[in-house]
């Protein structure tokens, strides 16, 4: 298996063993004041009350951060090869806007959405390029949570739990974690955010060309972006698929060969549904 397909898992709950993660926060932009009254003749000032940032072991050395508006996370000397993120801001109207920095404020990878009707929440994969992180700045206007999942986390977590593909089932990488889709039994997965799609088929499979079905939630005013990755590549390279509609529904039509990777982002909620041509 490519070894894409084992980084991370949202399932788990946290316990209560505090992380040695450091942080640092900055006041979020929409935080409540104290306010701090003088005479006539001098000015009124406030002080902006600072949310506090929690960070838990979620387990195998995975961490959730969690806090409220925008905020900078010190992880220097902390950051242990995480491969996988996800993100969540459970409150519509927010947004959500995660940089990863290197030394200097270098911003290495950044992700998440501006202002959404919906909860916003997604899954990115980390290269090898986000592997020095010195801080992680949050931009953010209500409750946020990110957790970072080491190499492997998504997979070892449903082999651990009992769940292995079936014949003719796909992976698909989303804020759920990893799902298996494409059988009688689990034809269609559902999520919401930036996900991705594992193009390997358990055997016995023929096919040599699926073709994905991305139903995308109502009121989804965002086009998504798609990438495609071919086997033997270590590129995604972006691709403009045409989409369609139908009473009011929008849908995405991707054709991919065996073993291809698939990137989707959108802020939206979709279901995926594999086929065979």
């Amino acid at each position: 298996m490519d070894r894409e397909t084992a980084p991370a898992a949202t399932s788990n709950e946290p316990s209560d063993t505090q992380s040695d993660v450091t942080f640092t926060s900055v006041p979020p932009t929409a935080a409540p004041s104290t306010t701090i009254k003088r005479t006539a003749s001098s000015t009124t000032t406030s002080t902006p009350i600072q949310k506090p940032i929690s960070v838990t072991q979620i387990s195998e050395g995975a961490i959730k951060i969690t806090g409220y508006g925008s905020s900078i996370v010190d992880v220097s000397g902390k950051w242990t090869n995480y491969r996988t993120v996800i993100y969540r801001s459970p409150v519509p109207g927010s947004q959500l806007l995660i940089e990863l920095r290197g030394n200097g404020q270098t911003p290495l990878f950044s992700f998440g959405y501006p202002y959404q009707n919906s909860p916003l929440e997604g899954l990115r994969f980390l290269s090898e390029d986000t592997q020095a992180v010195q801080e992680i700045a949050v931009t953010a206007s209500a409750n946020w949570e990110i957790e970072l999942l080491p190499d492997a986390f998504l997979w070892n977590q449903q082999i651990d739990a009992g769940n292995v593909p079936q014949a003719g089932e796909f992976m698909i990488f989303s804020a759920n974690g990893m799902s298996f889709v494409g059988s009688e039994k689990n034809p269609i997965a559902r999520g919401a955010g930036d996900l991705r799609v594992y193009n390997a088929c358990h055997s016995p499979c023929s096919e040599e060309t699926t073709t994905w079905i991305f139903e995308l939630g109502p009121g989804c005013s965002d086009a998504p972006r798609l990438s495609i990755r071919e086997v033997g590549s270590d590129l995604f390279q972006r691709t403009i698929r045409p989409t369609k509609s139908e009473a009011g529904k929008d849908f995405v039509e991707v054709s991919l060969q065996n073993y291809d990777w698939l990137e989707v982002l959108t802020p939206c909620q979709w279901s995926a549904k594999p086929t065979s041509n």
